[in-house]
């Protein structure tokens, strides 16, 4: 079955990537041979998606982000404009590292907001929100809502995108009057339990409606 997606006439799509059906890619982006592509993504104007480099499905990029080599998103990944992913810890122009990227993986539902920056070989955890600006230097945890040079927990954030009235660290629940979900602390951790309408939940092989506010 031939794929269905949308690309600009400016967008450069070399063969033999792989792009999901109901995905955009947009003014002048650039997707390398090796890339892999979900469905129902969005890749705004000045994208770029290296070799290597994985999109899972219902991710949103916004302009100007490159997804370099060997860094995966996984399903409803959030990418603002200007963030950006480094690839290498120490680089220097004498020296080529291309065989020691490290792999940075942002796992579903996570939020990287505007300008801010990721440092390779690090897990952004599930549904974590990295704020504007924020250097993540480390993994985060899941929910978690990072800020600041090098970034720190500050909270903790809900899939719909709502702040959670929990401390960082102790016991309790909250319940999400959006979605149904209800949120465990447990310790240093928190856990999510789906409510019957699961907005992270995937359904592959068709066209994604997202939801309005």
């Amino acid at each position: 079955m031939a794929q269905k997606f949308v690309k600009h006439e400016t967008a450069v799509i070399d063969d033999g990537a792989i792009i999901g059906n109901y995905t955009a890619i947009w003014h002048y982006s650039h997707v390398e041979k090796t890339a892999v592509i979900g469905e129902n993504c969005n890749l705004g104007q000045n994208t770029y998606v290296g070799n290597n480099a994985i999109i899972g499905n219902a991710c949103r990029i916004g302009n100007s982000v490159s997804i370099f080599s060997n860094v995966e998103l996984q399903d409803f990944v959030f990418c603002a404009p200007f963030m950006v992913f480094t690839h290498i810890g120490y680089p220097r122009a004498a020296i080529v590292r291309h065989r020691v990227f490290e792999k940075t993986l942002v796992k579903t539902g996570a939020t990287l907001g505007a300008n801010s920056t990721v440092v390779p070989g690090v897990t952004v955890g599930m549904g974590a929100f990295i704020a504007a600006g924020a250097v993540l230097t480390k993994s985060c945890k899941d929910w978690s809502l990072m800020v600041g040079v090098s970034a720190k927990q500050m909270g903790w954030v809900s899939a719909y995108g709502e702040k959670i009235p929990l401390p960082l660290k102790g016991s309790g629940e909250w319940v999400c009057s959006h979605t149904g979900d209800v949120y465990y602390l447990e310790g240093a951790e928190l856990r999510r339990q789906a409510g019957i309408d699961d907005i992270l939940k995937y359904t592959h092989g068709q066209e994604l409606k997202r939801r309005n506010i």
